[in-house]
């Protein structure tokens, strides 16, 4: 009671205490995460911390990890320079949307708290006197930096993040980073888990959720504390309230989910008109919670992995029916490792958006993160950006290379320069993450002692790179490792990053009493229901809530070819809400006549 008073005096009740109203076990999942445990009913709440795979790796408490000789670890822009190379390369396979919707899940179980945090708060640890402050962690700039040395630019901001330590609300000597989404992939990013909760987002009438019309177009609300300072006035005025304003390609994802939430309250108020407010919102967030789940782990997955080593993992299954491996013993908790190495997928982010018009003629480029914090310009081309992303990605297939505006223009309008592959090294290192060495033997059970041991995950010409740059191969950052491991047999990512995700995909269905896919959970689907979930695609929500979208690659994370044309949208298959029919419904309508 005494530390409840502490964080009342201090103002620090919605980041250091999880309010757990009485469990019903009968109740819809809740938007703050509370309850999903019967058993610890604060497990899993939007406030909760992080597990790991493995133990921290830090120096001295809460300092970036040494190598193992007590020096520094090689610079992160170093690192980023000798094993990525720059350029322009289109992905043999993958278009846009692959990156995009990766980020938009990413948004799902982490939250970008940390990146308001460099921009608004800590925005200054470039000035010498605030280099060593604790809060940050500069990545520093080599004067013979290749792209920076003729410029005055030795420095990018970078802050340490933010830990419920910073806030005051433990004592603990091992660091704990704060969340503000819970571990569960449930649509944080739409359904408001944060302190405010699913009633500011809501209109209270038909289940739905509010929205606002510009130019003929709906959009998530704009409101007077939102954060959009790339838009460019006065021309361009969307900023979303109660939402993340953040990169393009999550952007386009929560117009489209939030759109998707009401057009399947329509379609269920149509099949039910007895139903009230609460179970068509309840319902529709269930239906379109499931979908986004259904396109991230069998089309998503199955595009980066590959359909036999997803069956072999165990992912996806042949019959597509029920499956219950819930376990109320299992922590609710998705790793801080598996939201980190996400960030691999930056190497696939294309710096520029093809543009076209309602006729699909090419208009012009945009630069795609020209688009982050402007959702006025999204909202304004919010048809010729959706066209952009069935364009290829960008590629990794025969050299590591990123895109120049990723390699150093991450945060135009709000940065001279950033890296944002070398901020990866830079946060992996401030978040303690494990050498790559710990992982593979994690993983696989092999244990690497010497550079030459990594052979069967790397190819020998980044080997040798590495070991002048590292010196001892216990030394080498994971993501580093994941930069420039060979691709999986069968897939388009590394198999050590495949290990990463479907560990995460382990630990979510077997710690989610709310998985879509149980029988045996409160308003489970039947049978019927599930099989209309399992015809989700990303084609299917852009046919359905996308700008201007009438023909469509039918395999919409794949870019168009011989084997992928564009398709009428007519040829999606879509989900038949008829299953969701209620006969009581039907009685009364029966009865009223």
């Amino acid at each position: 009671m005494c530390l409840l008073k502490h964080y009342e005096r201090n103002n620090l009740t919605s980041t250091c205490v999880i309010d757990v109203k009485p469990c019903d076990p009968n109740e819809w999942r809740r938007v703050d995460g509370t309850c999903n445990n019967l058993k610890h009913p604060g497990k899993g709440s939007a406030q909760g911390g992080f597990t790991r795979v493995l133990p921290p790796h830090f120096h001295n408490v809460y300092e970036s990890r040494k190598a193992v000789s007590g020096e520094d670890l090689p610079m992160e822009r170093l690192v980023r320079l000798q094993l990525l190379g720059t350029g322009v390369s289109s992905h043999h396979l993958m278009n846009h949307n692959l990156p995009g919707f990766g980020a938009y899940k990413f948004l799902d179980i982490a939250s970008i708290h940390d990146v308001e945090n460099m921009l608004l708060n800590t925005s200054y640890c470039c000035e010498k006197e605030h280099m060593k402050d604790r809060g940050c962690t500069p990545t520093i700039i080599s004067d013979d930096d290749p792209v920076f040395r003729y410029s005055s630019i030795r420095c990018l901001n970078n802050t340490r993040p933010l830990t419920y330590q910073d806030y005051g609300c433990t004592t603990d000597a091992v660091p704990s980073m704060v969340k503000k989404a819970t571990p569960f992939f449930d649509e944080s990013q739409i359904y408001n888990a944060h302190t405010k909760g699913d009633k500011v987002i809501r209109t209270f009438k038909n289940g739905k959720l509010t929205m606002e019309e510009e130019d003929g177009k709906l959009f998530p609300p704009n409101g007077p504390t939102a954060y959009c300072p790339n838009n460019r006035a006065p021309e361009e005025t969307r900023c979303f309230e109660n939402y993340p304003n953040t990169l393009l390609p999550i952007t386009l994802y929560i117009i489209w989910f939030v759109r998707h939430h009401n057009y399947i309250c329509d379609e269920l108020a149509k099949l039910n008109p007895c139903w009230d407010d609460d179970r068509l919102f309840y319902t529709a967030r269930d239906i379109n919670n499931a979908i986004s789940n259904q396109i991230y782990f069998h089309e998503w997955f199955e595009a980066c992995q590959g359909r036999s080593n997803l069956l072999k993992a165990g992912i996806i299954t042949k019959d597509n029916g029920f499956r219950d491996l819930y376990d109320e013993t299992e922590a609710c908790e998705v790793p801080l490792e598996y939201f980190y190495v996400l960030r691999w997928f930056h190497l696939m982010q294309e710096s520029t958006a093809k543009m076209y018009d309602k006729h699909g003629n090419y208009v012009g480029d945009f630069p795609i993160l020209n688009g982050t914090f402007r959702m006025g310009f999204i909202a304004k081309n919010m048809e010729s950006l959706t066209k952009s992303t069935f364009n290829p990605c960008h590629g990794i297939e025969d050299t590591r290379t990123v895109s120049v505006d990723v390699a150093n223009n991450g945060l135009p309008g709000q940065q001279d320069a950033f890296d944002i592959p070398s901020a990866d090294i830079n946060k992996g290192r401030n978040v303690g993450l494990a050498p790559l060495v710990d992982y593979i033997y994690h993983f696989t059970g092999i244990n690497i002692t010497c550079f030459e041991d990594l052979e069967p995950f790397i190819p020998m010409k980044y080997i040798e790179i590495m070991k002048p740059l590292y010196k001892d191969v216990r030394n080498v950052d994971v993501m580093a490792g994941l930069w420039v491991s060979k691709i999986m047999k069968g897939g388009h990512i590394p198999e050590l990053l495949a290990h990463f995700l479907n560990d995460a995909w382990r630990r979510a269905v077997r710690s989610d009493r709310h998985w879509y896919e149980r029988p045996n959970r409160p308003h489970a689907f039947t049978l019927r229901q599930l099989k209309q979930i399992r015809k989700s695609t990303v084609s299917m929500l852009m046919c359905t809530v996308g700008d201007g979208v009438s023909e469509i690659p039918k395999k919409g994370f794949l870019k168009v070819s011989k084997k992928n044309p564009f398709v009428p949208c007519s040829k999606i298959q879509k989900i038949d809400f008829r299953a969701w029919a209620d006969d009581a419904c039907k009685a009364k309508r029966n009865n009223k006549n």
